[in-house]
């Protein structure tokens, strides 16, 4: 392996990687001489070995002329994970502090109403879906209507039978993750499922939560019905809305899903959702 290269991936210039592996192999150098075997500018020479003690993987000698020693490899970079530890930890701190700063500066000012504005956007893919639904749960601040389709069922059982090691109890979309953790948080969820195999992803998720009143305030927040309809669609407060976009290639997959801000439509599902909730069958997480 090249040494020198991989000192270079964690951070140190191609100088100090030089230096480095020089004096392990030389042993105690003067910088002058220490300069001309590896080929460093005599007017780099002694900022490279500074930096190098900087970083915990040199020492010196008080004596004229100052005597260098590479500390061994073991120590020096754990020295200088260390050192990259607290450093990281510190521009963390300071992030987090400016994050603060700017949430407390946003908060003071005064937006107008947007919800009346009509907007749309397209989502390709499963990662994209998952990341959108994520970022406008964190936004979400009321309540969560969810309904999936009998497709969505069909589609998992023609999977299952094509591919044997498929399991449906595993196969609930990465957004129900979110959904938990938006019901932990207070966020009021109803959910319309098409099958009881559905349910098992929940419950498996909501029986490893160890802390009772988590699990109570998710038991309070989250709502699930099994229902076998036609509908497959997302309302989130009273202006998004998700619809899947479905794959014309692949009559079981998901080409994608269309994020709509709009209130008016919004408002003719959530009157739709109220519709299919009453026909719903009740069932619990535990």
């Amino acid at each position: 392996m090249d040494n020198e290269r991989l000192l270079r991936d964690l951070g140190l210039t191609k100088y100090e990687s030089s230096a480095y592996s020089t004096l392990i192999k030389e042993g105690v150098t003067g910088a002058q001489e220490l300069s001309r075997i590896s080929g460093i500018p005599v007017g780099k020479i002694y900022e490279v070995l500074s930096n190098l003690n900087n970083m915990g993987l040199v020492v010196f000698q008080r004596s004229r002329p100052r005597k260098y020693r590479a500390i061994k490899p073991e120590v020096a970079l754990d020295n200088l994970y260390t050192r990259k530890e607290e450093n990281t930890k510190s521009e963390l701190e300071s992030f987090k502090l400016k994050i603060s700063e700017l949430k407390d500066s946003f908060s003071d000012s005064n937006y107008p109403d947007h919800t009346e504005i009509k907007f749309w956007s397209t989502l390709i893919g499963e990662e994209d879906i998952v990341k959108s639904i994520k970022n406008t749960l964190d936004e979400t601040e009321n309540e969560i209507l969810h309904v999936k389709s009998m497709k969505t069922k069909e589609a998992l059982q023609n999977k299952t039978r094509r591919h044997k090691d498929l399991n449906p109890n595993i196969l609930l979309p990465l957004v129900t993750d979110e959904f938990i953790r938006a019901a932990k948080s207070g966020i009021k969820i109803k959910m319309l499922l098409p099958a009881d195999f559905f349910i098992t992803h929940l419950k498996e998720k909501y029986t490893h939560i160890e802390d009772s009143n988590v699990r109570k305030t998710i038991k309070e927040n989250l709502e699930v019905r099994i229902l076998e309809c036609d509908y497959d669609f997302v309302v989130i407060d009273d202006n998004v809305v998700y619809i899947p976009i479905p794959d014309p290639l692949n009559p079981d997959g998901l080409l994608g899903e269309m994020k709509m801000f709009d209130k008016e439509y919004a408002e003719k599902l959530r009157k739709k959702y109220d519709e299919l909730w009453a026909r719903g069958k009740r069932t619990v997480l535990e």
